[in-house]
């Protein structure tokens, strides 16, 4: 079913981008706003939505809809931006389409790609671009246009002569003002998702609004794709680099603009800039530009009570900090991470001090490195953090060239052969694994009973279950459902919540312009 198509011309000099399980897709509206600044029609297609509990492959209906777009509007070229491996299918299963229906180029970007770039080049994918696109793309583009040959744009592999060839990744600014906004209503575009196509950019019903303000991360988690990828930049480029307060502002601002609904924003940097004439700056523009309640990511490292003050004062309503483990084994010698338990809990009070409206940590529990001491301590850190807080917990997934697919190899945990297979499992297994536990009894009730530390009315009973809980398995198994309900509670009252503080943020600002 389709609803809504927009009545354009599209010709050669068109460039159809399709974004995967994701409908706000920033690095595809990037990469859509530098291809509009080179003279290029753009078509964007988000390709499916995410769904991480009840995740779906493509169905043959979903690519008949994709393939109606492709024949309509006619590309010069058709660009995939494949971020994960996690839906690696379906991203096949759309490959084998184009070929059917498209004689032009495809190429493919992304974390994934940029990582892997011979994957794609092995199933006859023309091209890979790695690193940044926002300059490569126009480019590779332009040439195809012009009937010119690709193959000096730097960060672009293809083959040659039965072998691949990968250009160093080059042209990438430091400053990434450079690289203008990314684009918030992309006009053409549709959603394909539940096998109908919907014509309109997706965002723009969304209370929500999600966007970045640096690219890159100083740590190096050994479950994270960022140190793998910043050891691809070229010398020079910084490992981490930044946007102005400017620049994200006049972001916001169009996103103000557009998205009529817009009650809040999501900050996913992987950690978010601490540089203090940089916030104080931002401080300052947000609280007279934009006034919604926002979201940040931070770690035990960065955290700082000061900083966190400051920006509370501009709206920050939610702070997520990655704990992953109260384990000091399991956060250094298996996840490469680096920060003490004191670090952790001085972190965790000074959100505290700072005001912030929400805390939330990340937990990575009973995955197979972890064993019932590491849980023991897991337990034993949260006895010692405050309330409140939430806990988001989840288990652990293996993706390609990240430091601990090997970790788990030379432990003994996969074969090589086992390690492929789950490395490149159905999307359905792979979220499976991310929610799912396989443990121990022992393991799984201690589990339970870190779920239920996160609830006040319910932590005095887990810590005194906590010395023997074999003894109270059926009160455990009450007890968590509870804690479950109360967690689904907690979610739609904190929606509502936000809402309503973005209401009255509003409504004050516009009192007091008044006046």
């Amino acid at each position: 079913m389709e609803s809504g198509n927009p009545s354009s011309a599209y010709g050669r000099r068109d460039v159809l981008l399709v974004a995967f399980y994701n409908r706000k897709a920033l690095g595809v509206r990037f990469l859509e706003s530098a291809l509009r600044r080179e003279g290029f029609s753009v078509r964007t297609v988000f390709f499916k939505d995410f769904n991480s509990i009840r995740p779906t492959e493509a169905t043959g209906r979903e690519l008949d809809l994709l393939e109606s777009v492709i024949r309509e509007t006619g590309p010069g070229l058709v660009s995939l931006s494949v971020m994960s491996s996690m839906y690696f299918q379906t991203v096949e299963l759309v490959l084998e389409r184009v070929k059917t229906c498209f004689s032009g180029p495809v190429v493919c970007g992304g974390v994934f790609a940029t990582m892997f770039p011979s994957v794609f080049l092995s199933r006859g994918v023309p091209y890979v671009i790695r690193g940044d696109g926002e300059r490569a793309l126009p480019r590779l583009a332009g040439a195809v246009q012009n009937g010119k040959s690709p193959e000096t744009i730097p960060g672009l592999c293809f083959r040659k002569e039965g072998e691949d060839v990968c250009n160093p990744i080059g042209d990438l600014p430091n400053q990434l003002d450079e690289y203008g906004i990314p684009t918030v209503n992309s006009e053409g575009s549709c959603l394909i998702e539940n096998d109908r196509l919907t014509w309109g950019d997706p965002q723009l019903s969304s209370r929500s609004y999600e966007t970045i303000t640096s690219r890159g991360c100083p740590f190096s988690c050994s479950y994270c794709c960022s140190a793998p990828l910043r050891s691809l930049l070229p010398p020079g480029v910084h490992g981490i680099r930044f946007r102005s307060v400017e620049s994200v502002m006049e972001e916001l601002r169009e996103a103000k603009k557009q998205c009529k609904h817009l009650a809040f924003i999501h900050f996913y940097d992987e950690i978010f800039p601490t540089l203090p004439g940089w916030i104080d700056s931002f401080v300052e523009a947000y609280r007279k530009e934009i006034r919604l309640p926002f979201t940040i990511w931070s770690h035990p490292k960065t955290t700082n009570p000061e900083t966190l003050k400051k920006l509370v004062s501009a709206g920050l309503t939610e702070v997520i900090i990655g704990i992953q483990s109260g384990s000091d084994h399991i956060r250094k010698e298996v996840f490469d991470r680096q920060e003490t338990r004191e670090e952790i809990l001085t972190a965790v009070n000074a959100v505290r001090e700072s005001g912030v409206f929400w805390a939330s940590y990340d937990l990575m529990l009973l995955h197979p490195f972890e064993d019932l001491s590491d849980l023991k301590e897991t337990f034993c850190l949260l006895k010692e953090m405050k309330l409140p807080f939430e806990l988001q917990i989840h288990g652990l997934n293996f993706l390609p060239g990240t430091p601990i697919v090997q970790k788990a190899i030379r432990a003994g945990l996969f074969t090589e052969e086992q390690m492929e297979r789950a490395l490149f499992a159905p999307m359905s297994e792979q979220f499976g694994n991310y929610w799912s536990r396989v443990a121990p009894e022992a393991n799984e009730l201690l589990y339970r009973l870190i779920y239920c530390m996160q609830f006040r009315f319910l932590r005095t009973v887990a810590v005194r279950w906590e010395s023997c809980p074999e003894n109270h398995r059926k009160g455990i198994a009450v007890l968590y459902g509870f804690a479950r309900r109360q967690s689904r509670i907690r979610y739609y009252s904190k929606k509502a919540r936000v809402v309503l503080r973005s209401a009255l943020y509003g409504l004050f600002y516009r009192t007091r312009e008044a006046l």
